[in-house]
């Protein structure tokens, strides 16, 4: 009988660590918030798939809600400045805003309260679209450890 001798014995491999999967989250911006501050909704593995989700996500929101809600105004919700946007509604057919007699400042939730219901469905798109800088859903890419 052969005995093998005693040598060294065999080590296991360390497994590589994993590397970190990127992924894709559609969150809920918080507003009155900074941006950081954001409530995720669901993960993808694509940019396209979470997109796809925050944009319609998005449009049901905006079929509900007021923009101008909790005293914003244009200038708050676009890159440019209120006279951008009047002129933006302008183009689309969108009736103009007006001071109501007594107040001191324009009273967009107010007008949007009054005009929405009557907006074509490209006008109320039109509106939306000119809010450039507000939106309810984004995308924000991260890793995952494995």
């Amino acid at each position: 009988m052969s005995r093998k001798p005693a040598g060294k014995k065999a080590t296991k491999a360390k497994p590589k660590p994993k590397k970190p999967a990127r992924v894709y989250v559609a969150v809920r911006k918080l507003p009155s918030e900074v941006d950081s501050y954001t409530e995720p909704d669901r993960v993808f593995a694509t940019r396209a798939a979470a997109q796809k989700h925050a944009d319609r996500l998005n449009r049901e929101l905006r079929e509900l809600t007021n923009p101008f809600a909790d005293d914003r105004d244009p200038d708050s919700l676009t890159s440019g400045d209120e006279d951008d946007f009047r002129a933006r509604l302008k183009a689309a057919g969108v009736p103009d805003p007006q001071k109501r007699r007594g107040d001191a400042y324009l009273d967009w939730e107010a007008w949007w309260d009054r005009t929405a219901p009557d907006l074509t469905a490209a006008q109320r798109d039109a509106v939306w679209d000119a809010l450039d800088e507000f939106e309810w859903y984004a995308v924000r890419e991260t890793t995952l450890e494995g």
